[in-house]
């Protein structure tokens, strides 16, 4: 299943985890919240991967209130922010938001492969576990 990704990040190392992630579906990339927005008010999306500290000097919470309140409301949010106090102001205004810093993402290559299956099946897919290292895979 390909999916329709939106992807803001303002940093170009990890635009490029980001696009290495979402490859095998069609994502377009931005950089600054008004870009954001502007496509949120123009395109549906099935997944929205979210930072906080963007370029442009607008954060990632006034995309998540353009998100809750428009035609992308359904979409799955992932919040992939290094930043906790953004993490958390964007996870209130979306608490239907999967909270997954890019650094657990990318923590091993066979965590990072693991989400890159698991989109396979859709946006509804359980990010939680595929984000999981192996110990708490060898616990179930």
């Amino acid at each position: 299943m390909q999916l329709r990704v939106l992807i803001v990040e303002d940093t170009r190392d990890r635009q490029g985890v980001l696009q290495q992630l979402f490859k095998d579906h069609a994502w377009v990339l931005v950089h600054t919240a008004a870009r954001a927005i502007s496509l949120l008010n123009a395109f549906e999306f099935d997944v929205i991967s979210l930072d906080y500290d963007l370029a442009g000097g607008t954060t990632g919470d006034k995309v998540a209130e353009h998100i809750r309140g428009g035609l992308n409301h359904s979409a799955r949010v992932i919040v992939h922010s290094m930043n906790p106090q953004g993490r958390d102001q964007i996870s209130e205004l979306l608490p239907g938001a999967m909270v997954i810093p890019l650094s657990s993402m990318t923590k091993t290559n066979k965590r990072f492969k693991r989400l890159r299956e698991a989109l396979k099946q859709g946006p509804d897919f359980d990010w939680t576990f595929a984000a999981q290292g192996n110990r708490e895979r060898r616990e179930r």
